[in-house]
């Protein structure tokens, strides 16, 4: 039995191979970037402003509350709801801190 079905060399069967896989791949990458350019951006929600009594106050509270941070130094939902909670009474600007602010706040600055 012959290998040579269409009468060609396998170095022109491997380069048509290739040539078909880069063609596959091209028009994937096409269709994800099509279709993440269609998607509307993601909302961030109100924009948190932090004022010096607030910021002090939370690190005051998470250092209180540091047994309960994992070996990374960060908090479980928990602990930010709770302190988002505490320093409510230092806000003098709108929005009040949800927990993810509490948390981006603590892991991003």
């Amino acid at each position: 039995m012959d290998i040579n079905y269409f009468n060609c060399d396998l170095d022109h069967l491997w380069l048509a191979w290739i040539s078909v896989a880069s063609l596959v791949a091209l028009a994937a990458q096409f269709t994800v970037d099509s279709l993440s350019s269609s998607m509307p951006p993601k909302s961030s929600g109100p924009k948190a402003s932090w004022n010096e009594q607030e910021v002090s106050a939370l690190i005051h509270y998470l250092h209180q509350h540091q047994a309960e941070a994992g070996d990374n130094g960060n908090f479980k939902s928990p602990t930010y709801n709770t302190a988002a909670d505490h320093i409510t009474q230092y806000l003098t600007s709108r929005p009040p801190k949800t927990a993810a602010m509490v948390r981006n706040k603590w892991v991003l600055h």
